[in-house]
């Protein structure tokens, strides 16, 4: 038995040859998505060469006649253009869904985890104020939200702006108006943990897809309206992990020690419960980052969500339905989605096990 074993030091565990591939890859893959603006790219991904539809790759023509490296499809857009650019809408989409996702999902998952049905109470004019501002703010991202996003982006900006300074005034008109009413002051305890269920169980019963595709109908085609879809489906998920971990955690000697020295709940959860929360964190963000570069690519094949002008590799893979026998239109952005799901995964199953060792 190894020293470190015997004298209880944990083990710390080398990264495999194949984490290592996965950094670099995923590393080359980000550094060409923030350079590829200016990458000197013979063709664009939208330009149309009408007269050479259906090119195959140059190193398999025989005539030597293509400059179109890996081929065109059948509007004589440029393989390659397009497959550099799909890894630019992938993580375009995936990067934020999952940030806005780990953002609620840690907010609600936590508060549920924490305080429990009875230990957070609110007076009666709290809870006619958080009526008030849910209901204000699931208004914008089921009804204003896709509304706006489908306008410019500056205008969408203002917009949004301009709803939620007015909201925030009507909100703190109505809590100067509450406090005069002494009957709204008695506080009652306020079941965080049971709504948060009830709402996690809302999501997570229906199937994510018809969940987009019913959203997807009341938005216009955009970036931002699938960014605002997905997160509304994937918060639910980290939500329920970020709940296990602090029910797990909270029961542990050093948080009752940390209350009884005088920690007040905000310190406690903030210091000491969620820190030690994000190992499993982290794997579930990249299991997470990896099944929305699969399911952008699945509503890009089903043309739901991004606008038909927008490079995809789901589009890419939609479009050699039509040419069968063009396989380079189905290889080349397979094999870039499955190589950067693959990627992503090897990291995250690292991190799943050093999680394990070092837990």
């Amino acid at each position: 038995m190894k020293a470190g074993i015997l004298l209880g030091v944990k083990q710390k565990t080398k990264p495999a040859v194949g984490v290592w591939l996965a950094g670099f890859y995923l590393l080359a893959v980000l550094l060409l998505v923030i350079f590829l603006p200016v990458l000197p790219l013979p063709f664009s991904p939208a330009g149309l060469d009408l007269q050479n539809p259906l090119l195959p790759p140059a190193f398999l023509d025989s005539s030597g006649q293509t400059s179109h490296f890996l081929g065109t499809d059948h509007l004589g857009r440029d393989v390659l253009a397009n497959l550099l650019y799909g890894f630019r809408t992938g993580l375009l989409i995936a990067l934020p869904v999952m940030l806005v996702a780990l953002i609620i999902g840690i907010s609600l998952g936590s508060l549920a985890g924490f305080f429990g049905n009875r230990q957070f109470r609110v007076s009666r004019a709290g809870l006619i104020f958080l009526g008030i501002l849910l209901a204000g703010i699931l208004y914008y991202f089921l009804y204003l939200g896709p509304f706006f996003m489908a306008l410019k982006a500056l205008k969408a900006i203002l917009l949004s702006a301009g709803y939620f300074l007015g909201l925030g005034l009507v909100l703190w008109l109505l809590k100067k108006l509450l406090k005069t009413v002494g009957f709204l002051q008695k506080k009652l305890p306020l079941p965080v943990d049971e709504l948060v269920l009830k709402t996690m169980e809302v999501f997570s019963s229906v199937p994510r897809l018809v969940l987009i595709l019913a959203f997807s109908a009341l938005a216009a085609p955009g970036v931002g309206n699938v960014i605002l879809l997905l997160s509304l489906t994937y918060w639910a998920g980290l939500a329920r992990l970020i709940r296990a971990e602090v029910l797990k955690i909270k029961q542990l000697p050093y948080i009752e020690a940390a209350k009884v020295s005088g920690l007040s709940d905000l310190q406690i959860l903030f210091r000491h419960i969620l820190p030690n929360a994000a190992a499993p964190v982290w794997v579930a963000f990249s299991f997470g980052l990896s099944g929305l570069l699969g399911l952008e690519a699945a509503l890009s094949f089903l043309g739901i969500g991004l606008p038909p002008e927008m490079p995809s590799w789901g589009r890419m893979l939609a479009g050699a339905r039509l040419n069968p026998e063009a396989w380079w239109l189905i290889f080349f952005p397979a094999l870039a989605l499955c190589l950067t799901i693959l990627a992503i995964q090897a990291i995250g199953n690292y991190f799943q096990r050093t999680g394990l060792k070092n837990g």
